[in-house]
């Protein structure tokens, strides 16, 4: 009976201390919650996230959650391969909550490869018509998200109303993150190439492959016009070499040339090109310079775009 008394005791006591352990282990979790970022790039990550009340009365909720290229569809499943398309590299989560007013959001800091990157897919999801902010190198404001961009991040701030606070609130997050960013770097030099006359605000993004539906075009910017009721567009491609623009420009002429179109040649401004019409935008002109291709699509005549692509040349460092 003794040796049973004596078992007995001896696995209660184990149990105790397991428990112990157990319960010692959850207050370190919850008094630490970066400890969710175990790599050196992940804690660089979240020190741009908000402290506790560094905006008065905001404060991490639970742990953030820090995301790979191999799961950031666990996070946005269905848009996870545009992000990778643009040297995503990481990106954490977390949540945020503001006891006396009872509002709540969530900050996601997305890392790209570089600010080129960070820059493209910010512009991928902006939208003209939402109300520009500055912070970061370019915020915008709709609905109830605050993005912005600034040196290789990409933030988006959501919350879960649309009242007039939530926007200020969101702001005074979106600034705390800003500020913590040590080189925010600027936009890039090749949007300011574009020609200003009948330039739509806002519109310039920057396009990493696949530009005009062309496997062979990478490292792109557009921009989009509009004249007398009439959108167009202009499209940059800056290759890697001036013998690889001269072979982009001889494939894409075939391109446009397929299913009988008028295409006609060009011997200036550059290099010379070609002008047709494509079977979407209608008349477009295309020139090479060097390892550059510029060109102007759905413009009002083939005069119009051969100036409008001769005036962006001129700008071209």
């Amino acid at each position: 009976m003794k040796r049973i008394r004596l078992f007995i005791l001896l696995v209660a006591g184990f149990s105790l201390c397991s428990c112990a352990r157990k319960e010692s282990g959850s207050k370190n979790e919850a008094q630490t919650p970066a400890a969710a970022g175990s790599s050196e790039a992940s804690q660089q990550l979240m020190s741009l996230l908000p402290a506790k009340n560094e905006v008065p009365g905001w404060a991490m909720i639970q742990k953030p959650r820090s995301f790979k290229p191999e799961n950031l569809w666990e996070l946005i499943d269905g848009a996870a391969d545009g992000y990778l398309a643009y040297g995503f590299e990481e990106v954490v989560s977390a949540d945020y909550a503001q006891a006396s007013m009872g509002h709540q959001a969530v900050i996601d800091i997305y890392r790209m490869k570089d600010p080129l990157n960070a820059y493209g897919i910010y512009t991928q999801e902006r939208n003209p018509e939402y109300q520009f902010l500055t912070i970061g190198n370019e915020g915008y404001s709709g609905g109830s998200s605050l993005n912005f961009w600034s040196g290789p991040y990409y933030v988006k701030i959501t919350t879960f109303a649309e009242q007039e606070e939530l926007k200020q609130e969101r702001s005074k997050l979106a600034t705390a993150i800003a500020g913590k960013v040590p080189a925010p770097g600027a936009e890039p030099l090749e949007a300011s190439y574009f020609p200003k006359e009948n330039q739509l605000p806002h519109t310039i993004v920057y396009i990493s492959k696949d530009v005009l539906a062309q496997s062979y075009f990478t490292n792109g910017f557009q921009a989009k016009y509009k004249a007398v009721g009439k959108e167009y567009k202009m499209v940059l491609v800056i290759l890697e070499s001036p013998s690889a623009a001269q072979n982009g420009l001889a494939r894409y002429r075939q391109y446009i040339s397929t299913g009988g179109k008028a295409v006609k040649d060009l011997k200036a401004p550059g290099e010379g090109g070609f002008s047709g019409v494509d079977g979407f935008y209608g008349n477009m002109a295309v020139i090479r310079a060097g390892k550059n291709i510029a060109v102007a699509l759905g413009v009002p005549s083939e005069d119009a775009g051969i100036k409008m692509i001769a005036e962006l040349l001129r700008h071209i460092k």
